[in-house]
């Protein structure tokens, strides 16, 4: 496939990684949930959405929005394409 359809899937799997909460995210990516917040740090921003908490796991603190990046890859990756 083109990088161009590669893109678009990618898009579309983002954006379903958006519409799912960070426990849904959390779970999808096999990532413990050590604490959710909804306070902003200069390098991870709370989108304002009740559903969407920044996860802090570990040592690492992750946005919404990054966790929806790593579901789109993640899943895109491990995705069945259909073609031989």
């Amino acid at each position: 496939m083109s990088n161009f359809h590669n893109e678009i899937l990618l898009e579309g799997l983002f954006e379903d990684g958006l519409e799912q909460s960070t426990e849904q995210l959390a779970k999808a990516l096999n990532l413990s949930i050590d604490a959710l917040g909804t306070r902003s740090f200069p390098d991870c921003k709370f989108d304002g959405d009740n559903n969407h908490k920044i996860l802090f796991t570990g040592y690492e603190i992750f946005s919404h929005e990054e966790l929806a990046e790593m579901y789109a890859n993640k899943q895109f990756e491990t995705r069945e394409t259909g073609y031989a």
